[in-house]
């Protein structure tokens, strides 16, 4: 799914933070500033520019001849033509007001986009500001863009987010990919959150077009995530077999299954909807290893997985992968407890879990191995749990 930013992100122009300003000249200032700071959250900033505004005699006429001269990001409308060819419907997320919005998208012959924003009634000069979305999401935005992605995605799917400003952070880091200029990249920078810097939606048509040819997840500095395709399955079933990656979860030869049992496994991983399969790549497009986000059971916890070729062990990007992996589980879920089940002799698996935040509990168990699994061995392994980012959600 893809969600995009309205203001200064479909606009050229930041149109509401540009309206308000203009048309107060500019005694909205301080307030924006503040909220910039984060010294008061985005309710409380429009709250106060809608009462600014409304201390003045505001002839409407001059708002609507504002709004209709305003005029759209370059590529916007090939980019929505695209997305119609490959059936995707984009949703508009905006903490902007839906009476300029809608005047704005109707003028340009885009009044069918789907949208999300804050309502304002405007009569006679006058905006009465309402935030139905407020009470449901971070209490920090005045309708939180996080929260709207984990409603509005099935949590199977990729989020692409394309922004440009403060108030897209929440949404930023919920998002799997993150399309940002201007403000939204500086903080990202900070955050040390990867995305794709962009100008216009022609930037953004060209990188999507590679998005889906490698079939990208997400991304961290060093690793791409790319979805199970046939195009890396010869190289999971190496991986599989390897006995050095194996080892430890009870197969020190590898799998050793049959190639149809093995074919007749991967066509259930490419159906199940309960899980992600994601193999590794790093920058240059060698396969490192693959993980799973695995969905909340019924208790509420995931259990997810990781494994690397041994040529890529001892470089940090088994931090790296687990800490993307761990990341997105939180931004699908995060009430969420996960669960890691290591081998009481792995100790850096072991070492690995505990700097990612997981903690030893229950006792030790013994998994015995089918015995149609010639070669495999018991393995005695231990939980380990990571509380959810939400709610601290624990055994």
């Amino acid at each position: 799914m893809i969600f995009i930013d309205f203001d200064g992100t479909i606009t050229e122009n930041d149109v509401g933070y540009e309206m308000f300003k203009k048309f107060t000249s500019a005694a909205t200032e301080p307030i924006v500033q503040a909220y910039r700071r984060g010294k008061v959250n985005s309710l409380d900033c429009l709250t106060r520019e809608c009462e600014i505004w409304n201390e003045s005699s505001i002839d409407h006429t001059k708002v609507f001849a504002y709004l209709d001269d305003q005029t759209l990001r370059p590529g916007i409308e090939k980019f929505l033509i695209e997305l119609g060819k490959l059936q995707i419907k984009p949703m508009i997320l905006s903490e902007g007001f839906d009476f300029y919005i809608d005047r704005i998208l109707s003028s340009h012959k885009l009044g069918n986009l789907e949208r999300v924003t804050n309502i304002a009634r405007f009569e006679k000069g006058r905006i009465s500001p309402e935030f139905p979305h407020y009470k449901f999401g971070c209490l920090e935005c005045s309708s939180c863009k996080g929260y709207h992605i984990r409603r509005l995605r099935p949590p199977n799917s990729c989020a692409i987010y394309i922004g440009d400003g403060h108030s897209d952070l929440h949404a930023s880091l919920t998002a799997d990919i993150v399309f940002a200029r201007s403000h939204l990249a500086e903080l990202l920078e900070g955050a040390k959150r990867r995305f794709f810097a962009y100008g216009t939606f022609h930037d953004i048509s060209a990188e999507l077009k590679n998005i889906r040819q490698i079939g990208l997840f997400a991304q961290s500095e060093k690793i791409n995530f790319c979805r199970f395709s046939e195009r890396y399955k010869e190289k999971i079933h190496k991986l599989w077999e390897s006995g050095e990656v194996m080892s430890y979860v009870g197969y020190p030869f590898g799998l050793g299954w049959s190639r149809a049992r093995f074919n007749d496994h991967w066509k259930k991983l490419l159906r199940d909807e309960q899980a992600i399969y994601l193999a590794l790549e790093d920058n240059s497009g060698n396969f490192l290893g693959e993980g799973k986000i695995a969905f909340p059971d019924e208790d509420g916890f995931c259990q997810p997985d990781m494994k690397l070729l041994p040529e890529f062990w001892g470089q940090g990007l088994g931090f790296e992968a687990w800490h993307i992996i761990l990341e997105r589980i939180g931004a699908r879920w995060p009430e969420a407890g996960i669960v890691v089940t290591p081998n009481i002799e792995n100790s850096r698996a072991i070492k690995l879990y505990r700097s990612l935040g997981f903690k030893f509990i229950g006792d030790e168990y013994l998994w015995e191995p089918p015995e149609s699994d010639f070669g495999a061995v018991p393995v005695c392994y231990r939980r380990m749990v990571k509380k959810g980012v939400a709610s601290g959600k624990n055994i």
